[in-house]
């Protein structure tokens, strides 16, 4: 099966050859500011891996370069760019009024855009193509302090509420916009990001006012147009990670292995959308210390080959018995340059369970 054969297999649940898996995470920092960097490295990322669905992985920041934030370019592989602000592009509420929605076709958004439709007339479609956007609040929250200071832009919308209010119709407006050119560049859907984390300091009104209405209108102007959308559900908890699941969307990923969420198996009970996950994401090579003792932070961690490889699988096959056929398997957010040299191990163990005749039960 190619890429897209076995993707459009998980989603409509039908047997696929082996299982799909994916993985994303913060690797393009020394090349995401230039098209044909960015583009030659995301083609040589999916020949060396075989994903089933590339994630274009642009730095996090690039929706508000357009709109007057700046950002320092990256120093070294494991400098990301949301450290990286050196001045946000609104430090007053009263500067919302001056927003207006961005020329495309030039700036920060042309060169996303151009990558996206560079990396598709590469694949011709046997790849998927996942675009990625941010919910309009989020956006937000980047260009007035971002993950350091979240309080900022929630303020600005208590205290100064129409002066938000008119700017998020504005950012709205734009990642619409922006949106439709992804598709028509080729992208076959969407990497929604959704701050879980910040709908619960929200509190569930402010959500449904000022995030969900707005996230729905922007996956319903495309969802026509487009056939695997994912819902990335980033921090939060197992109750307020609920309040996305009627998006309208193809897929669902969230910290699945982190305590306080909801497990694949429990997440498989509330909706019957493909599930992401089932692997711990943290650093490949990584650390943390447990009950007096240095333990592996992640599936990958570890020095002998072939117990990484047994716990691999191990977890692949409880994700696969949890979520069913339709289950990509992943991590819940980004992985860590440190998991790299893995990949390859946990590519063998997809193919070795698709040989094993992991669905024909």
């Amino acid at each position: 099966m190619t890429h897209k054969e076995r993707l459009m297999a998980v989603k409509e649940g039908r047997k696929t050859d082996r299982p799909a898996f994916v993985a994303w995470g913060p690797h393009m920092n020394l090349v995401d500011r230039n098209a044909k960097d960015f583009t030659e490295a995301t083609i040589a990322y999916q020949n060396t891996y075989q994903f089933d669905f590339i994630k274009l992985m642009p730095n996090g920041m690039y929706f508000t370069e357009d709109f007057g934030q700046m950002l320092r370019p990256a120093a070294h592989i494991y400098d990301d760019t949301w450290m990286n602000v050196q001045a946000s592009a609104i430090n007053d509420p009263h500067q919302w009024a001056k927003l207006k929605v961005p020329d495309l076709k030039t700036g920060a958004l042309a060169r996303e855009i151009e990558v996206c439709k560079r990396v598709n007339d590469y694949y011709q479609g046997d790849v998927p193509v996942l675009a990625t956007v941010f919910s309009p609040f989020i956006w937000m929250g980047e260009m007035t302090g971002g993950f350091f200071h979240p309080e900022v832009i929630l303020s600005h919308f208590e205290y100064s509420g129409s002066y938000a209010r008119a700017a998020l119709e504005v950012i709205s407006e734009t990642n619409e916009r922006l949106m439709e050119a992804f598709v028509d560049a080729g992208a076959a859907g969407f990497f929604l990001g959704y701050q879980c984390g910040m709908a619960k300091l929200m509190g569930r009104d402010m959500f449904d006012e000022c995030a969900r209405k707005y996230d729905v209108s922007n996956i319903n102007a495309i969802k026509d147009r487009t056939w695997f959308n994912m819902a990335h559900i980033c921090h939060g908890d197992a109750s307020t990670s609920q309040w996305f699941l009627d998006y309208p969307v193809d897929a669902f990923n969230w910290a699945d292995q982190e305590q306080g969420q909801l497990t694949i198996g429990e997440m498989r009970q509330k909706t019957d959308r493909v599930l992401v996950g089932g692997l711990d994401h943290a650093n490949g090579h990584g650390y943390k210390e447990l009950e007096g003792r240095y333990k592996p932070s992640s599936d990958f961690a570890g020095n002998d080959r072939d117990e990484i490889k047994g716990h691999i699988k191990m977890k692949v096959i409880e994700a696969l018995k949890a979520g069913g056929v339709k289950t990509v398997i992943s991590g819940g957010c980004g992985w860590s340059e440190g998991s790299l040299p893995r990949f390859p191990l946990w590519r063998e163990v997809m193919e070795e369970i698709g040989e094993e005749g992991w669905n024909e039960a």
